[in-house]
């Protein structure tokens, strides 16, 4: 199984889509900009669990179990660098659906709350770094820099739901800032594999033009 066939895990999809792009869009003097249109689809269940918010008492621990994510465009922008290092800007369109679930714990209160969850359109940009080598399998990718999280707007009733249960407990928790953990659900962060790990590009993943031009890009980016 490769990195661009079969299930993602969490946080690899933007990663999938950054490196997955051997298509030529745009090429001038060392920087590309690819995309990928068989990338341009439905995923499943990409995320498990989403990152922990702690808002003074307040401890919000978010999943979502059942999930489908659309990516309707994307584009990936490649600057060669030294040793085979790219900087890398991505850019993509999303929407989505699903089920979010928070564990909640204010105080001594402990609850569970489920709503599903709508993903409107929106554009997520990432940047990182990136080296690329090629072998008899395909393109190996290895992240050299990744930004920690991402974030994605949701709408759910799950912040109508959160700032109820924080006023009642803000009669005993004076601190509580309910504003602040409503719009903590609305605007989630979402982690991102850590640097240092390699994914693979098969080859039969990817057409013999676009092996050709990626080639050619990449033997071209090879400082003497």
């Amino acid at each position: 199984m490769t990195a661009c066939a079969g299930r993602l895990r969490a946080g690899h999809l933007a990663l999938v889509l950054a490196l997955c792009s051997p298509v030529l869009a745009q090429e001038e003097g060392g920087v590309r900009t690819v995309s990928f249109e068989r990338l341009n689809r439905v995923y499943e269940e990409l995320i498990d669990d989403l990152s922990l918010i702690r808002i003074g008492p307040a401890e919000v621990a978010l999943r979502s179990p059942a999930h489908s994510l659309t990516v309707s465009r994307h584009a990936a922008t490649l600057t060669a660098g030294d040793d085979g290092v790219f900087e890398t800007e991505l850019e993509l369109e999303i929407t989505g659906s699903g089920q979010i679930v928070a564990d909640v714990i204010i105080g001594s209160l402990e609850s569970q709350l489920t709503q599903e969850l709508i993903v409107p359109a929106q554009t997520l940009r990432l940047e990182g770094a990136i080296a690329i080598r090629r072998d008899e399998e395909g393109y190996w990718i290895r992240t050299e820099r990744m930004p920690a999280t991402t974030q994605v707007r949701i709408e759910s009733e799950l912040g109508t739901q959160l700032f109820t249960v924080c006023r009642q407990m803000a009669l005993v928790l004076v601190s509580l800032d309910c504003e602040a953990i409503e719009r903590a659900v609305t605007l989630i962060s979402v982690p991102l594999p850590e640097a240092g790990g390699e994914y693979l590009i098969a080859l039969e993943d990817t057409t013999l033009e676009e092996r050709r031009d990626f080639d050619r890009f990449l033997g071209q980016s090879r400082k003497p």
